[in-house]
């Protein structure tokens, strides 16, 4: 069985990669693995417990966006295993390519409007860049 993960960050771009996750697993044998990267930051000048508050925002968030992604998938009679992560987007995906040993990657070449648009990009490039198996970027 191939499996693929579909990175979303719930732009309407990245839900096009879920679509094209989902042309595959309709026509394939294929485990779908949908995975979130909420970026794990917070500003030097802010208390732990003021970190702790905006991480739990960042969760929810991150929840609220794989409830969407799973719910598409199985709207389409699909299943898919989702997993969220606290880290670098680029880095993260790649990581959990690597541990779920994945036969393709799929992004989306932009995500969220202003600086999550170039971030996304730039995501984008670098798991192209570094991925050991096939990446699939959807415009």
């Amino acid at each position: 069985m191939k499996k693929v993960l579909v990175a979303t960050d719930g732009s309407a771009e990245s839900f096009k990669a879920i679509d094209r996750a989902a042309e595959l697993g309709k026509n394939d044998s294929v485990e779908l693995i949908v995975i979130n990267v909420a970026e794990d930051f917070c500003p030097l000048e802010l208390a732990d417990a003021d970190c702790e508050v905006i991480r739990q925002l960042l969760m929810k968030e991150a929840e609220s966006i794989m409830s969407k992604a799973i719910g598409r998938l199985k709207e389409l009679g699909l299943e898919a295993k989702g997993i969220i992560e606290f880290g670098s987007p680029a880095e993260t995906i790649l990581e959990i390519a690597d541990r779920e040993k994945v036969d393709e990657i799929i992004v989306a070449s932009q995500g969220k409007h202003g600086v999550k648009k170039i971030l996304m990009g730039s995501v984008a490039s670098r798991v192209l860049e570094w991925a050991k198996c096939p990446v699939t970027v959807v415009k």
